[in-house]
């Protein structure tokens, strides 16, 4: 019975010791409580511990979006405007082949949805010069008499 006894106390002292659930580096916390209940919160990284070497590491559980830009425009074909080339370095042009370019102007917005330039489209084959902007990904919308026309992807070298 001696035996049994020991053996329960040492492997008790060992399970505590080795026990790692739910550690974690917490950045902040709180505990609060009210006359109807209690919360505990706290905003940090779960831990990992590596055997043998007993480094700590932290694992960082980054959230997976899909955005998807939608809008409502006439399609390509039927508009007839060509925007070339892509990617580009200083000068991207705008061909409406069909020559209907009138009460048209261009939005150019950066990837975060910003808008960094707009002006009016003056001919039916039209030279933007964009050398000031940085190399980036951005998206360039033809509006005619305020209604969406078409939306491309551009890229600046």
């Amino acid at each position: 019975m001696e035996r049994i006894s020991i053996y329960c106390i040492i492997l008790s002292v060992f399970s505590i010791s080795i026990l790692h659930a739910q550690s974690a580096v917490l950045a902040t916390g709180l505990d609060a409580s009210a006359a109807n209940g209690f919360v505990s919160y706290s905003v940090g990284q779960m831990t990992y511990l590596e055997k043998g070497t007993g480094q700590v590491l932290e694992g960082v559980q980054q959230p997976y979006e899909i955005i998807t830009l939608t809008s409502l425009e006439t399609s390509s074909e039927l508009t007839g405007i060509l925007l070339y080339p892509n990617p580009f370095r200083d000068y991207l042009y705008l061909d409406f082949t069909s020559n209907n370019f009138k009460g048209s102007e261009y939005q150019l917005f950066d990837a975060q949805g910003k808008l960094v330039k707009k002006d009016k489209i003056s001919q039916s084959k039209s030279e933007l010069n964009f050398s000031s902007l940085p190399s980036a990904m951005y998206i360039i919308r033809i509006t005619q008499n305020g209604e969406n026309i078409k939306t491309f992807k551009i890229i600046k070298k």
